[in-house]
């Protein structure tokens, strides 16, 4: 075998086959240079130029460090190590040679009353895999895409300007946030206009494309890549490193609760955010989150409230548990946020079809997980769980600009919509791979509107479960949250006087003189 032959053979991955077989000289030379387009695109992004206009330029306040971003932990800055101290995002040579062949199913004869019920489940819509094909791909294009981005503003002082193979699970946590937002303030049948020139000029598109921009600031861009990495610093987390599911959960809640400070957007109160972070959702916890406005309200209003008669003047207690048995009910959504490991290094495939079945409910927001090769946000899957959806943000893209345009005859600076950016945000190109490849660290998600939203997110998995009795459950669910620090008191007080009997009884038995030793 020639030297070119043996090259060649080993281009087509598959030394096995004699290369003299099917492999000619000039097939080679093709074969190489195929392998150096491919390396330029993934490589040398293409759209590093893109953005060549000279009306646009970049600002003075694009040299903000990132130190001086203040993003705050509201609750607390502990996380779960076994959700993110895995490395379960980097890449593993063990899978470089994964082919799509491998996430073929095939379906034996007795399956086939299934497959003739199998259905496509798209954040919460059912499709018909050949009957609403152009529905849901529709449904599909219309989501929104964030991925890699190159030359956004530098993060001081550690001269970062690419997030390229590091910032794959922010950008999936940035396109279910999206999701949720587009729920939040439009609806789930909503869609961005279809002409670039319509986007444009779209109010909502143009204020969520400046959410998300890539540029520091807490009170325009709240979600940019550059606040998501100052709030992973609240959780230990340095620029340039991965993230995992559990992790970029609280990170989402910060921001959600810095962007709620600062304004409210299109005259609606945005939602909050509960991250489950034990795998068991509490209703009570869930509760005093969701009733907070309200119980602000109550108490600091001078309306009258009886007291109970039965209360002592003093308690106090029990005066403002009667004034909060009026609060009225959630006062805005909730996103519900429940990061799992469902295995310990492979994905158990009992949880293939539970998964697959929370896509089918109307609160879904999709999953944040990944492969061994990278994260990915998964929003849809089948009926039968072979396969599941996603949209991968490893492709590297320029980053939107800033321009200066008047306003009412004053300067100002704004986020360049340009057509290369509004066609970045959306690809025609989703994954579908095999469920059972899927990591075992996920973050599920639900935008829940109300507490019968959330309830019916409840009913649904314990009604798969009854269903199901060979099935596991997701996640459980309680309404208290355990008290750690309850009856300490009384133990301790138990503890005390038990010992001081014996120390007591001991003591009898002593003479004084050995209650003291002469040195």
């Amino acid at each position: 075998m020639t030297t070119a032959s043996i090259s060649c053979a080993i281009d087509r991955n598959d030394a096995s086959i004699p290369a003299d077989t099917y492999c000619s000289r000039k097939d080679e030379q093709r074969l190489q240079q195929t392998a150096e387009d491919r390396d330029a695109t993934e490589y040398r992004n293409p759209l590093m130029n893109f953005f060549g206009s000279n009306n646009t330029q970049r600002l003075d306040h694009d040299e903000i460090e990132l130190d001086d971003i203040r993003v705050l932990s509201f609750v607390s800055r502990e996380r779960e190590p076994e959700f993110d101290d895995c490395p379960e995002y980097s890449y593993d040579s063990d899978n470089e040679n994964t082919s799509q062949d491998d996430y073929h199913v095939t379906h034996g004869s007795d399956e086939a009353d299934e497959v003739k019920s199998l259905q496509t489940y798209i954040l919460g819509k059912k499709y018909h895999p050949v009957n609403d094909y152009t529905l849901r791909r529709e449904d599909e294009i219309s989501l929104f895409w964030f991925t890699y981005r190159c030359d956004f503003p530098e993060m001081k002082p550690y001269r970062i300007q690419s997030d390229a193979g590091w910032g794959c699970m922010l950008r999936s946590a940035q396109m279910m946030v999206c999701q949720v937002l587009r729920l939040h303030y439009k609806s789930r049948t909503w869609r961005p206009p279809k002409s670039l020139a319509a986007r444009r000029q779209d109010p909502f598109v143009r204020r969520l494309m400046t959410w998300f921009a890539d540029f520091p600031s807490t009170t325009e861009c709240f979600y940019s890549f550059q606040n998501m990495v100052a709030a992973g610093l609240n959780y230990d987390k340095l620029p340039g490193e991965w993230y995992g599911p559990g992790t970029v959960s609280f990170v989402i809640r910060d921001l959600v609760a810095m962007h709620d400070q600062q304004r409210q957007e299109f005259g609606k109160p945005l939602f909050r955010v509960h991250v489950a972070s034990q795998g068991t959702v509490y209703r009570d916890e869930i509760r005093r989150l969701m009733i907070q406005g309200a119980v602000t309200a109550v108490l600091t209003s001078g309306q009258s409230a009886s007291r109970p008669r039965a209360a002592h003047p003093l308690d106090h207690a029990a005066w403002e548990e009667d004034r909060l048995e009026k609060v009225p009910d959630w006062d805005t959504a909730l996103l519900l946020l429940i990061p799992l490991r469902l295995g310990l290094k492979t994905f158990n495939l009992d949880y293939v079809r539970p998964l697959a079945h929370t896509f089918s409910l109307p609160q879904s927001v999709g999953v944040l997980g990944g492969r061994p090769r990278g994260a990915r946000y998964f929003y849809g899957a089948f009926s039968d769980g072979s396969k599941i959806f996603g949209l991968d943000p490893h492709t590297v893209q320029a980053a939107p600009q800033r321009a200066s345009v008047s306003i009412n005859g004053e300067l100002s600076s704004v986020i360049d919509l340009s057509d290369n950016y509004l066609r970045s945000i959306h690809t025609a190109d989703p994954e579908s791979i095999s469920l059972e490849k899927m990591d075992p660290s996920i973050t599920l998600g639900f935008y829940c509107e109300n507490e019968r939203d959330l309830q019916f997110v409840f009913e649904s998995v314990q009604q798969w479960k009854r269903t199901h009795p060979g099935s596991p459950e997701l996640f459980t669910t309680a309404n208290y949250s355990p008290d750690y620090a309850a009856n300490v008191s009384s133990t301790m007080k138990k503890i005390m006087l038990s010992s001081s009997s014996l120390i007591d009884t001991e003591d009898d038995q002593i003479s004084d003189e050995d209650d003291y030793v002469m040195l």
